[in-house]
């Protein structure tokens, strides 16, 4: 298929979808995922309506009647501050997972970073999440079980809160809970704003058999309202190479930092 041909299809897709995804237009076009990326990149380029976003394109004219897409577009133009030390983390967090595992992850930037790399892997895994632009893109990947857990949903928000008395997460056994917040400090630990997220996070962090924090450089030193766990009780922490050194040293002696 000539890339006029792509390109017509893709634009149709779009248009009619709201909102496509790499993994399901190299199924249709059979062709490779830098072909289909290299076609998106151009397009959103050439078309206003277009919007590039991770692990596929949006119809932004589309959103008002389609309610993924505004979750997808809303959040991408507000969370990718730091974009390219989240993929640096997402690239380390990889490393730590193996065919089989089941494993949890919350409704952050990063961990959205981390299943843009996951829906073009050809791991085998169980995956429950939380947020509703990570599910979303999960879900393309046939090689995952994406489970979504449901509960109260709030106006702009990309997280759903479980608030029911018995939670689908005490039906797993979770392998490896991944996992962000907004500060972390030697004193205070993981912290987060939001009271909601506190209960939620801190059952996760202690009931997973490993629990993993993705934090960029600019996390560090940082207190939230409420701290959820302490250093000493996560299994290990992920940052970028911002990261100073004396502050890297600090902080490898309370958790492995990689």
């Amino acid at each position: 298929m000539l890339a006029t041909e792509r390109e017509q299809f893709i634009r149709s897709e779009v248009t009619n979808k709201g909102v496509v995804y790499v993994n399901q237009l190299v199924k249709d076009l059979k062709v490779t995922p830098p072909t289909i990326r290299s076609d998106l990149d151009k397009l959103s380029k050439k078309y206003n309506d277009l919007d590039r976003i991770h692990g596929g394109i949006i119809y932004k004219e589309n959103s008002l009647s389609s309610p993924l897409p505004d979750i997808v577009v809303g959040y991408n133009q507000r969370a990718f501050s730091n974009r390219e030390e989240k993929k640096s983390i997402a690239n380390k967090a990889i490393d730590l997972l193996k065919n089989g595992d089941t494993i949890l992850l919350d409704s952050s930037s990063t961990c959205f970073e981390f299943a843009s790399i996951l829906v073009n892997s050809s791991i085998q895994l169980t995956i429950i999440t939380n947020g509703l632009s990570t599910g979303a893109l999960l879900k393309q990947n046939d090689s995952l079980n994406v489970l979504f857990i449901g509960g109260l949903l709030k106006k702009d928000s990309n997280t759903v809160y479980d608030e029911f008395d018995h939670s689908i997460l005490n039906n797993f056994n979770v392998d490896k809970y991944f996992f962000s917040a907004t500060g972390l400090s030697i004193n205070s630990g993981f912290s987060e704003r939001n009271l909601m997220e506190v209960k939620n996070k801190r059952e996760n962090v202690l009931n997973a058999k490993q629990a993993i924090s993705l934090m960029d450089h600019t996390k560090f030193d940082q207190d939230s309202a409420y701290t959820f766990c302490t250093l000493e009780e996560v299994d290990c922490l992920i940052s970028d190479n911002k990261l100073e050194t004396n502050t890297k040293k600090l902080y490898q002696n309370h958790i492995q930092l990689i």
